[in-house]
């Protein structure tokens, strides 16, 4: 037998008290059996209801996170680029930020030693 949703529920249930009904004197002996069920159903309507803006607030809530990631996003970018601006882009001072400094190849590195050391020679000379 399938499930049935609140919806299917709470449409057989307003049937059955309205066909059923109060001021009949063969119905009196379901009058405390009728409250309890028009209690249950107003009770689930509540919470249905309560359970759909709760959805909603958790769908907005979940679009201004992802609004603010992306803005934070942007920010670090742009506080990154400052740095690596301020620092240089191969300074090592840049790893205390977590971020990774442009490595030279070794080659390119060695030739630029060797220049800086030919430089200073040629000047001390």
């Amino acid at each position: 037998m399938p499930k049935k949703s609140v919806a299917e529920h709470s449409v057989e249930w307003r049937l059955l008290l309205d066909s059923v009904g109060t001021g009949t004197p063969e119905t009196a002996f379901l009058k405390e059996l009728l409250f309890e069920l028009r209690t249950v159903q107003q009770t689930i309507l509540n919470l249905e209801s309560e359970r759909l803006a709760l959805t909603a607030r958790r769908q907005q809530i979940t679009k201004d996170m992802n609004v603010l990631k992306n803005r934070g996003r942007a920010v670090a970018a742009r506080v990154r680029s400052g740095l690596r601006t301020q620092l240089g882009y191969d300074s090592e001072q840049l790893t205390a930020h977590g971020m990774k400094p442009r490595r030279r190849r070794i080659g390119q590195a060695r030739e630029e030693l060797e220049t800086v050391a030919r430089l200073t020679d040629d000047s001390a000379s």
